[in-house]
């Protein structure tokens, strides 16, 4: 992980079976509230945990003020954050996927990337790269952040609650799907312009 530069940015992961886009509404709602620009990096869903972590480190070249991960890819910013917890300001977490081993059991199979329109595998040995690995790691300090939308139709939200409420800050919403499609609601960019990365 490079920290030869020392601008700040945000970076930003997506969730299973998907990838950066340009353009991208998401992301230019977190500049907005942020003030930072955003990177968008990439893992690939048919490889291992090790492999992903791995190749998104590579992505890293600039200080990561704030780390965004969303679904799958809340996992991979958690990692992340917590390898350079002294520079990371804020983890934001939107609808984790916090057990992949057990969340993504029903996904191994043949898949279609939503980004790109690619096919590929999910294996059974992909699945189990992630059994090993927790979703935090208590004893790094961190100041995390996990938005959950109630109506999450492939991630139970309310087990999330009960898995993490007590060591993890947590903010709920009612509607707004697995992919936070009410990101840019006036209640969710409120709360976002509130949080303070320290």
């Amino acid at each position: 992980m490079s920290q030869d530069s020392n601008d700040s940015k945000i970076y930003m992961i997506h969730g299973f079976a998907s990838g950066p886009k340009y353009p991208n509404a998401k992301a230019d709602i977190f500049e907005a509230i942020f003030a930072l620009p955003v990177q968008q990096i990439a893992y690939d869903s048919a490889a291992t945990f090790a492999e992903n972590m791995e190749a998104l480190q590579k992505q890293i070249e600039h200080t990561p003020t704030i780390i965004i991960g969303t679904s799958l890819g809340a996992f991979y910013a958690s990692k992340l954050a917590e390898l350079c917890a002294d520079k990371v300001k804020l983890l934001l977490m939107f609808n984790p996927c916090h057990t992949p081993s057990e969340i993504l059991k029903h996904a191994v199979g043949e898949h279609e990337n939503f980004a790109t329109g690619k096919s590929f595998e999910f294996s059974s040995a992909t699945l189990q790269s992630y059994a090993e690995t927790t979703f935090i790691d208590e004893s790094i300090t961190l100041n995390r952040q996990v938005m959950l939308n109630m109506d999450d139709d492939l991630i139970d939200s309310q087990r999330t609650m009960d898995l993490f409420g007590d060591v993890l800050n947590m903010t709920s919403f009612t509607k707004g799907g697995h992919r936070f499609e009410n990101l840019g609601d006036k209640e969710v960019t409120s709360f976002l312009r509130h949080i303070k990365p320290i």
